[in-house]
């Protein structure tokens, strides 16, 4: 077993987050294995970093953490432990049954040495393997971060160029359901990060509302703060200086309605020639987003920075005058719009989901009245033109986020969720 120990300065030990835990309320010291297809720097995705996030701040208030992921990148090692989170790795990931025979086996391993007072689960697929070898008594939560049977189906179909194709991923979001079905009817409690998505699990799987909980994401509150000098940050990342910049940051896939916010691109820059939208993010529809900005001409008003580094991230965020989510289907929560309004960025989105659970809770002008090209554009101009955005501040837009949306705040609430399943004061 290749094992790797990181102990970097100010490392957060076992010991001294229970230190730590006491200054903020934990009086029980949990054993929490946490399960999930991978961790956000080796497979970047908005569920991995939540748990993620997650699984650092348990730590940091004095919990045992595990999180057991599939390795996605050659050469890491099957155990590391880096600021008191230790991260257990087992191969198979894209292999069908292999992966899952994987997954069971080294869970199997894990029980052999280790004890756990809750599963915590992020990806039913993921799940397959461990949880076919884990006690049901230990109590079982799962995070519900979107049905995993109907987004894949949306981005299968839209690769499938023969009617081969659809039934395959038909076959393939049936399986998908059955599998999503079958953990969330013997999870114990579930999560949520938005009331859409409670309804969802609810309606579509059939899960009593009794189990459902919802607790909303966050935004780290140390990295995403208002910038003193946008025109700095401009600088840094090589952005000009002298036009007014709209930001989003999406996976370049279906649903995320990319191609609805290039195509209002050409009403906007008709109207604003000094507008440049970026696109942050990487994805399958790469190639078709090009080929959509070279047919409309868009070259100088839209471009593609691609993926986006974390440590560069907050500075996009600090360097934009509008961030725009496009969504079209299936946004459970949306953590670059909490991301963004931390950094002191305004925020319009398409009422769908989540997004419209967090801007209606900070305005409602800022979401547009539906989702087509149109109604985008209609949104930018709204936006530009009102006096009203001259109303939310840097300051207020952070201390917003820092009042609802903080995973401080999201870490405590589901901490009292695995204290009650295990009857702990």
């Amino acid at each position: 077993m290749r094992y790797t120990l990181i102990v970097p300065f100010r490392a957060v030990t076992p010991e001294a987050g229970r230190n730590q835990s006491s200054k903020l309320g934990t009086t029980h010291t949990m054993r929490i294995l946490l399960v999930n297809d991978a961790i956000s720097k080796e497979l970047p995705g908005g569920s991995r970093f939540a748990a993620d996030e997650l699984a650092k701040a348990l730590v940091l208030r004095g919990h045992e953490v595990t999180l057991l992921v599939p390795r996605q990148m050659v050469g890491t090692p099957e155990v590391e432990i880096d600021h008191g989170l230790r991260t257990v790795r087992y191969d198979g990931a894209g292999q069908g049954w292999q992966f899952v025979r994987s997954g069971c086996i080294t869970a199997f391993k894990l029980l052999q040495t280790s004890k756990f007072d809750i599963v915590h689960v992020h990806s039913a697929y993921a799940a397959l393997g461990p949880l076919s070898v884990i006690p049901k008594i230990i109590p079982r939560v799962r995070t519900f971060h979107g049905p995993w049977d109907e987004e894949s189906y949306i981005e299968d179909v839209a690769s499938s160029h023969s009617p081969l194709g659809v039934a395959k991923a038909s076959s393939k979001r049936w399986i998908r359901r059955i599998i999503e079905q079958q953990n969330l009817t013997n999870s114990d409690a579930i999560i949520t990060l938005s009331e859409c998505f409670r309804e969802k699990v609810t309606k579509r799987y059939g899960v009593p509302t009794s189990k459902v909980i919802v607790i909303p994401g966050g935004a780290n509150m140390k990295r995403f703060v208002p910038t003193p000098d946008k025109a700095d940050k401009r600088l840094s990342l090589g952005l000009p200086a002298d036009r007014r910049i709209l930001l989003t940051i999406r996976r370049l896939a279906p649903r995320m309605g990319l191609d609805n916010l290039v195509t209002a691109m050409q009403h906007v820059a008709n109207v604003h020639p000094d507008m440049l939208l970026l696109i942050g993010g990487a994805g399958p529809l790469r190639s078709q987003i090009e080929q959509r900005i070279i047919e409309l001409k868009l070259q100088d008003h839209v471009r593609l920075v691609g993926f986006i580094p974390d440590e560069q991230l907050a500075s996009y965020y600090q360097s934009a005058d509008l961030f725009i989510l496009p969504t079209t289907a299936l946004e459970g929560f949306g953590l670059v719009t909490v991301e963004a309004l931390a950094c002191g960025l305004l925020v319009i989105g398409t009422p769908i989901g989540g997004t419209s659970e967090i801007l209606t809770r900070l305005d409602p002008h800022f979401l547009t009245k539906g989702t087509s090209p149109e109604d985008l554009a209609d949104g930018i101009f709204t936006f530009f033109q009102s006096k009203r955005r001259e109303e939310f501040g840097p300051k207020r837009l952070n201390d917003f986020v820092r009042k609802n949306y903080t995973w401080e705040k999201h870490t405590e609430e589901v901490e009292q969720v695995y204290k009650k399943l295990l009857r702990q004061p």
